[in-house]
């Protein structure tokens, strides 16, 4: 039986282990990963007597529930990551970062929202299931990476386990990670419930722009240094952004949110292509907005010299990017090539190109969307679109339906994600395991 008692009990142990991930393997502490390993054994006993597990890579999970067969669906796969980020300072958290204690109605610590609590729902929801003696007519996959915080480091996790399952033919027919979700509002002016299903996000990348030269003392500067030169390059990529574009997730989900918009953007968003000259104003004013109609490029990053007498023999900035889709890795390279000064180079550190978007109004698509309706009276559904970047982005490959559907209801009390005083309530977190259940044995 689903209570809130477990999924408050069974989040907290998980809060309580700091597996923080690093781009960098070799300064990740695994013997963490092992020890959630462990609690999660000991605290779903029937999931791990009943499905099969593989590790993949260093510390991923890879589930299977076998099937009776009987079903056509092909396999459904659930996904969440295991890591967090660093917890930052302490002092500035309310509760300790790895307490997992419950005060003021919530459940406190990193991984709260992001996102150990889908991991939780998914694996609760198995439990249950498998207590009430119900097993799946499809083959159902539980994956569960472990970098997803540092967009996959090294060695993807993720990516591992799509290389996988493509190496033994499987292509599944749904993917369901995390993001998305139902909440009230949209701070647009509708105060009603909205589910989204995100049905699309951006690609990622980070390109170093450098500067080498032959350095010297600073007391003998020449008249054009490497840092003047690269700081035009950095006026240049700040001066030369991307262009507005339509793509099509974004206007499936701009159209679908227009009516739930006030004034005039929102007449002007139900026909994005006949209003195009009177939305880019509001586009170009609109942080938000213009990062849905264009690549982004956000210099995060500088390094100089190592002190403040010495002239740099290299100095370089990082750029973060988040590409549209048709904005490859090759045309980003390109873009930035075409806009420095002589004598600046370019280099890709990482990243990926933007995956395909998933496909709207499927099997998956309308099975989640009646879920939420039934649990939800009145709700409207969007096709969402993700700025951010989650793990199901390599599952892309493989199938065409991968939809980022976090479950919970978000009732406006959660702490924030990625900084000091992460929470989520617990009276929510029981609808976390509850859609699962449903998601599960309608499928």
């Amino acid at each position: 039986m689903i209570t809130a008692e477990k999924c408050i009990e069974h989040l907290a142990g998980m809060v309580r282990i700091p597996t923080v991930s690093n781009a960098e393997l070799a300064k990740m502490d695994f013997t963490k990963f092992d020890e959630l390993h462990a609690y999660l054994k000991e605290s779903y006993p029937l999931v791990h007597k009943t499905l099969s597990l593989e590790t993949v890579g260093k510390a991923g999970l890879l589930y299977l529930w076998k099937g009776t067969g009987k079903s056509e669906q092909l396999p459904m796969v659930l996904m969440a990551h295991q890591d967090v980020v660093p917890e930052g300072d302490p002092a500035l958290w309310k509760y300790p970062p790895y307490s997992g204690v419950v005060e003021e109605g919530k459940l406190w610590g990193r991984g709260t929202t992001d996102c150990k609590c889908n991991l939780m729902s998914i694996l609760e929801a198995v439990e249950h299931l498998i207590e009430t003696g119900f097993q799946p007519d499809y083959d159902l996959y539980l994956s569960f990476g472990y970098n997803e915080e540092v967009m996959g480091g090294e060695q993807p996790a993720a990516q591992a386990a799509v290389d996988l399952l493509r190496s033994r033919g499987i292509t599944p027919g749904c993917v369901v990670d995390e993001c998305g979700g139902v909440h009230k509002g949209n701070g647009k002016g509708y105060e009603g419930m909205i589910a989204s299903i995100i049905i699309a996000e951006k690609g990622y990348a980070d390109f170093e722009i450098y500067v080498e030269h032959k350095g010297g003392h600073s007391s003998v500067p020449p008249k054009d240094s490497a840092m003047k030169l690269l700081a035009q390059a950095v006026i240049a990529i700040e001066e030369n952004p991307f262009p507005f574009r339509i793509t099509e997730s974004v206007k499936e989900n701009m159209q679908a949110s227009a009516s739930l918009m006030e004034g005039e953007v929102g007449e002007l968003m139900k026909d994005i292509e006949g209003n195009w000259d009177k939305l880019l104003p509001y586009i170009d004013a609109d942080p938000q907005l213009s990062a849905m109609f264009r690549t982004t490029t956000a210099v995060t990053m500088a390094q100089g010299s190592e002190q403040a007498n010495i002239l740099p023999q290299r100095c370089s900035v990082t750029v973060n990017c988040r590409a549209l889709e048709g904005d490859t890795l090759e045309v980003l390279q390109k873009h930035f090539e075409d806009i420095v000064p002589e004598g600046v180079k370019v280099r890709l550190i990482k990243g990926g190109n933007p995956p395909k978007a998933s496909k709207l109004h499927t099997h998956a698509y309308d099975l989640i969307q009646s879920i939420c309706e039934e649990n939800y009276p009145g709700i409207i559904t969007i096709p969402g679109y993700m700025l951010g970047g989650t793990d199901s982005r390599y599952f892309s490959d493989i199938s065409d339906c991968v939809y980022r559907f976090g479950s919970f209801l978000s009732n406006g009390g959660w702490g924030p994600a990625h900084a000091a005083n992460e929470c989520i309530p617990v009276d929510i977190l029981t609808t976390g395991p509850e859609f699962f259940v449903k998601l599960i044995t309608r499928y």
